[in-house]
């Protein structure tokens, strides 16, 4: 029994002789491999992953049993895996970089559309706020012009209305201004006609070198006229009563004038006067035939034209019965 024993230890022992030694260096390193080995590493840093699996290659391949020679495939194969990772991850970095490049690309796009937007936005808001407030101010526009004009309607209606008050104030002023006045007027042509015909009545023939003589005063016109007064025609009886009391003798009516004005219209005037007083006495009944007329302007005075009362004598027709005493 003893013997069978040791018979098999012995052959234990020789198995384990002749089964290859186990390189814990390599299996640790292949691990470490496929940890960090896989397809997207591998893509990003083909050359370390080709010298890595190089370096393993190499380890594995080691025939040598010197352990600085082993430790020296094992240290570059680590290195190796180390340069690996590294490259991975740094371009693993470079694609996260660029991926938030392109992501921050991408939002900023983004936020210039929307920018774009906005702004597309605020100034169809500002348009619309302009486009309203000018509409407002339209109509606030009409509005006051509306009531401007309303209110211009209602003061031109209220200045209408003064005007109208105001001229029917001054048109019956007027009226009562015109029948006051057409009624002194009348008073004084009454005055005036009575005076005349006080006049006429008082009138008395004078001799003088020519024969008999009437003066028909200032009042039988009016100022500056030769036109007969109305009531002076109706009140020439008595001068056609004195010329006809001497029949078969030349009448000679003269006018004279004061010395206001030109000598040239006061000869004219005058001779107007002699011919106006002329017509009215053979509109009367006078023969034409005896009456003549002739005009001595300012020549002649019989009083000082310095005067109002010298002037008014100054002014007068003469009757004169040529010859007769």
């Amino acid at each position: 029994m003893k013997r069978a024993c040791i018979v098999l230890l012995s052959l234990s022992l020789a198995a384990c002789a002749a089964a290859p030694k186990r390189d814990l260096d390599l299996e640790r390193l292949r691990s470490e491999w496929r940890a960090l080995d896989n397809p997207a590493d591998r893509q990003r840093a083909p050359l370390e992953a080709d010298r890595v699996d190089e370096a393993l290659r190499g380890l594995q391949q080691l025939q040598s049993r010197d352990p600085n020679e082993r430790k020296h495939y094992a240290d570059l194969a680590e290195l190796r895996m180390e340069i690996y990772s590294a490259t991975a991850a740094a371009a693993r970095e470079g694609e996260r970089l660029e991926q938030l490049e392109d992501e921050r690309k991408s939002i900023l796009l983004e936020a210039s559309r929307r920018d774009a937007e906005l702004a597309r936005l605020e100034a169809e808001k500002l348009r619309l706020q302009s486009l309203a407030r000018a509409e407002e101010a339209e109509r606030l526009r009409a509005e006051n012009d509306s009531e401007r004009a309303r209110s211009a309607e209602v003061a031109a209606e209220a200045d209408l209305a003064r005007q109208e008050a105001l001229a029917a104030r001054r048109l019956a002023e007027t009226r009562t201004r015109e029948a006051e006045l057409a009624r002194m007027e009348a008073e004084l042509s009454a005055q005036q006609a009575l005076s005349l015909k006080q006049q006429i009545a008082a009138l008395r023939p004078v001799s003088d070198a020519r024969g008999m003589k009437l003066t028909l005063g200032d009042v039988f016109f009016a100022s500056g006229q030769s036109v007969l007064k109305a009531e002076a025609k109706l009140n020439l009886g008595p001068v056609l009563d004195f010329i006809n009391r001497y029949p078969g003798h030349s009448v000679l009516i003269e006018g004279h004038t004061d010395d206001r004005g030109a000598e040239a219209a006061n000869q004219t005037l005058s001779e107007a006067r002699a011919e106006a007083v002329r017509a009215a006495l053979v509109g009367i009944g006078a023969d034409a035939a005896r009456l003549k007329v002739t005009g001595a302007g300012e020549t002649q005075p019989i009083a000082d034209n310095g005067s109002a009362e010298g002037r008014a004598r100054n002014r007068r027709v003469e009757v004169i019965v040529e010859g007769a005493r």
